[in-house]
């Protein structure tokens, strides 16, 4: 992460409301494979006598019908089945809400291009805006804050941290731990 880069997440902190999200999804290619979960929470960093705190806010979480069957590889990672959700919204049906969810936060994500392409592919295919907002990646974050660690996958990181990890894989529980992560890096960072 660079300077400018720095300069302006410390800038926002403080001030900015921020949305940690997740995708679980059919697969790794955003323009072929559907997202199947979509996990978020909203959130915002508070100064408190020199620390950084971090006040979580309200949750947004939904399977995705993705239209297609879920190969079997993409749900042995995340554990979500066509059952599961076979009465479950399109993309479509689900991003007026999740759009309005995010309204302009900054957006949080671990590994965020891969998470962003697969928002606008998906806005691209409904028709609709491909949302504009500033982004930043935890495992860029992480890559700053704690060089020269073995891995940066948000499982690795996690338990670094110490934050629990109750369902890996899954929308909401990613989400969370990517919020937290989150806070931790803006701790080491602008201590």
């Amino acid at each position: 992460m660079g300077d400018a880069d720095k300069d302006a997440l410390h800038g926002l902190l403080g001030r900015a409301s921020f949305v940690a999200f997740d995708f679980e999804t059919t697969g790794l290619e955003a323009q072929k494979e559907r997202i199947v979960e979509i996990g978020a929470v909203r959130f915002a960093m508070r100064e408190r006598e020199g620390e950084w705190e971090l006040s979580a806010g309200e949750e947004y979480a939904s399977l995705i019908n993705p239209g297609r069957p879920i190969p079997s590889q993409a749900s042995a990672i995340h554990g979500i089945s066509d059952l599961d959700v076979s009465f479950s919204p399109s993309f479509k049906e689900a991003a007026p809400a999740f759009l309005t969810f995010l309204g302009d936060s900054v957006l949080v994500a671990h590994n965020a291009p891969f998470d962003l392409a697969f928002l606008a592919a998906e806005c691209e295919r409904a028709g609709l805006a491909v949302p504009s907002n500033a982004a930043y990646d935890t495992k860029l974050l992480a890559k700053s804050a704690v060089p020269h660690l073995p891995s940066y996958s948000l499982k690795a990181l996690a338990s670094s941290f110490g934050i629990a990890q109750k369902e890996a894989h899954r929308g909401a529980d990613d989400a969370r731990v990517c919020m937290e992560l989150f806070a931790r890096c803006v701790r080491l960072l602008f201590k």
